[in-house]
């Protein structure tokens, strides 16, 4: 799996435009967006392609608009493959990450004694399908030991491996700090271990990777509402070969396990993990979504956001009152702050009273990195679209609290 390209800040970044970008989202100008790791700004030709879609089932019938777009939603599959660089029968579609990340997780054997290793910042809704599952069959669930900054050791990790272990799940970006978890040497402690490597990669994509290779990932899943900039309701999963050939999911409907003879069989491919209802006209905005990708350098854009949250980091650290909460060695483009009087919640209301959109992660986010102490923050997440201009305006809000 390929990380992010250069990350330093220098004058060819400096340079580098958001305009073309911002042409094309509509009402940009009317606010300023810094929370794109909970849910973008999409493209206008997004928005052209869900309402087209619905038009086209008014008018004819949405079983049969279904059918008249067949071969593009084909080119979605293509496109990912493309975007990822896994084979397009190793994608499935999904509503969601969380139905796409849950469908693989209850599908996964699991039994008394059996561990599930987990970082301590993992996504809060993987953790509460965890711990009520790993409830239910008598599995252990482990926290595996982080660095100073939050992200896994690795060498933790090896510590703990043992014949028990079947999974390993973590947040490669997560939603409450910065940090980037060290996917690469994750992987290569895992090389040799049966468990299966589970990657919520839903703040990851598009922000600090793209590439969703390396043969070591048995799972990966990506919310496409984030930083690809798809329309809400949407998402995809990739596995590797083994998890397809070892793995069925727990529910089947007449695509996914059609019958043969006398009972049905789960057809071959990532797509026995999809169900075929589902909303059309949002897959279509997916795929307009991913045409604009496709047509964009997108390692140019994950440096531009790199560029904009080193900047929102710097400013915000200027600020008397401010502690910028993000200290990996790898960052992403989730920006974190805690502040000395005002709670997260207080500071995301003010400011979107000024109309500029930012987060403030609660406990569901990340439970265990709460729980252990952490201080509340607020998040800002830029993507290429937003300005210098954008990210001094939002300082300067905070300054003024």
């Amino acid at each position: 799996m390929s990380s992010t390209p250069d990350r330093t800040s220098g004058t060819a970044l400096r340079s580098s435009k958001s305009a073309d970008m911002r042409a094309t989202i509509p009402y940009i100008d009317d606010f300023v967006h810094m929370n794109s790791a909970a849910g973008s700004l999409a493209d206008q030709s997004v928005l052209t392609a869900i309402t087209t879609h619905l038009e086209l089932e008014a008018r004819t019938g949405n079983t049969e608009a279904r059918l008249a777009i067949a071969a593009d939603l084909e080119t979605l599959y293509s496109g990912l493959a493309q975007l990822t660089n896994v084979p397009a029968r190793r994608i499935s579609l999904a509503d969601s990450h969380t139905s796409a990340w849950q469908k693989a997780f209850q599908a996964v054997p699991l039994g008394a004694g059996d561990r599930i290793l987990v970082s301590e910042t993992e996504w809060g809704g993987n953790l509460s399908a965890i711990w009520w599952r790993s409830r239910a069959v008598g599995a252990v669930v482990d926290i595996v030991a982080a660095d100073s900054a939050g992200a896994i050791d690795p060498a933790a990790l090896s510590a703990m491996l043992d014949e028990r272990v079947r999974m390993v799940c973590l947040t490669l970006a997560p939603a409450i700090n910065g940090l980037v978890n060290p996917i690469g040497p994750i992987a290569e402690v895992l090389a040799a271990h049966p468990a299966w490597l589970f990657v919520d990669a839903s703040q990851a994509f598009a922000n600090v990777v793209t590439d969703l290779s390396d043969p070591r990932i048995d799972v990966a899943t990506v919310s496409a509402r984030k930083y690809l900039r798809a329309p809400r309701g949407t998402g995809f999963a990739t596995y590797s070969e083994r998890f397809l050939d070892q793995i069925c999911p727990i529910g089947l409907d007449q695509t996914s396990g059609p019958w043969r003879g006398d009972q049905p069989v789960p057809i071959s491919g990532a797509r026995k993990f999809e169900f075929m209802e589902t909303s059309f006209a949002v897959r279509m905005g997916m795929k307009a979504a991913v045409d604009v990708a496709l047509g964009r350098d997108l390692a140019q854009d994950m440096a531009r956001i790199a560029e904009l949250a080193g900047h929102a980091r710097s400013a915000l650290a200027e600020l008397p009152e401010v502690t910028v909460e993000d200290r990996s060695e790898e960052l992403s483009g989730i920006v974190t702050f805690s502040h000395a009087r005002l709670a997260p919640s207080r500071i995301q209301s003010e400011l979107r009273r000024q109309k500029i959109n930012v987060a403030a992660p609660q406990e569901p986010y990340a439970p265990l990195w709460i729980r252990a102490g952490r201080p509340p923050t607020t998040r800002i997440s830029p993507h290429a679209f937003n300005t210098h201009a954008e990210i001094e305006t939002a300082v300067a809000a905070v300054a003024a609290l």
